[in-house]
């Protein structure tokens, strides 16, 4: 994690694509941390930046239930009280997006995006005439 001076910002770097390789030079004055510190940015970078849908979930039950449900690499998790907490992640795709909520077993409330919660109805709806064929 640096502070890229071309954009003005915190950016995540992997070093197998840095070229040439860093040499050390001069120092520099350290920077505070991106907000929620550099394991929580980190955590964003790899779970939601990179894909082209975000989403904000809220489950109705505490954090350390649904993390014991859900991979640490799936996205990050933020209590919201003792009964609730927030799921923030990402996907190519609003069905990816939908399959990977239902299948955490958890009731939930879509918060972001709306799209998302429309997205769920139509699955639903497709979900309820497959069942009634049988």
């Amino acid at each position: 994690v640096a502070w890229d001076l071309d954009r003005h910002d915190w950016r995540t770097f992997r070093v197998d694509r840095l070229a040439p390789p860093p040499i050390p030079g001069a120092r520099f004055t350290p920077r505070p941390p991106p907000p929620g510190g550099l394991d929580a940015y980190i955590a964003r970078s790899v779970t939601t930046a990179p894909y082209r849908h975000q989403a904000r979930v809220l489950f109705f039950a505490p954090v350390a239930r649904v993390a014991e449900r859900v991979s640490p690499a799936a996205g990050t998790l933020e209590a919201v009280d003792g009964d609730t907490c927030l799921m923030h992640y990402g996907a190519e795709t609003l069905d990816a997006l939908a399959s990977f909520i239902g299948v955490v077993g958890i009731d939930f409330e879509v918060q972001h995006p709306p799209e998302l919660a429309a997205h769920l109805v139509r699955m639903g709806e497709r979900f309820l005439r497959a069942a009634g064929r049988h």
